[in-house]
């Protein structure tokens, strides 16, 4: 995509999981726990289902969901967006 000079968005992993509020840290303040390989990416395909209700069983294809929503909200209006969504897509475009 650079060589042919397309434009495009670099989303990182942290964008990714904020945008269906996953912070990689389980439980309450002073007893957090932090989570680590197949727990957070359960815990960003359990995000997903609450969120779009959208369930597959490949966190791959969970993944590849939220970039295309976090895609489609770039380039539509929507005023249903909550705060983290918002910081998510203004960090994007910055």
């Amino acid at each position: 995509m650079y060589k042919r000079k397309l434009k495009y968005h670099e989303i990182a992993p942290n964008a990714l999981k904020k945008f269906v509020n996953v912070t990689g840290w389980i439980g309450e303040e002073g007893s957090k726990k932090r989570l680590t390989g197949k727990e957070k990416k359960k815990a960003v395909m359990t995000a997903v289902e609450q969120h779009f209700s959208f369930k597959h069983a490949s966190d791959n294809v969970v993944d590849a969901y939220i970039l295309a929503r976090i895609a489609w909200h770039l380039h539509h209006q929507e005023l249903s967006l909550t705060r983290y969504q918002r910081e998510v897509l203004a960090k994007v475009t910055s």
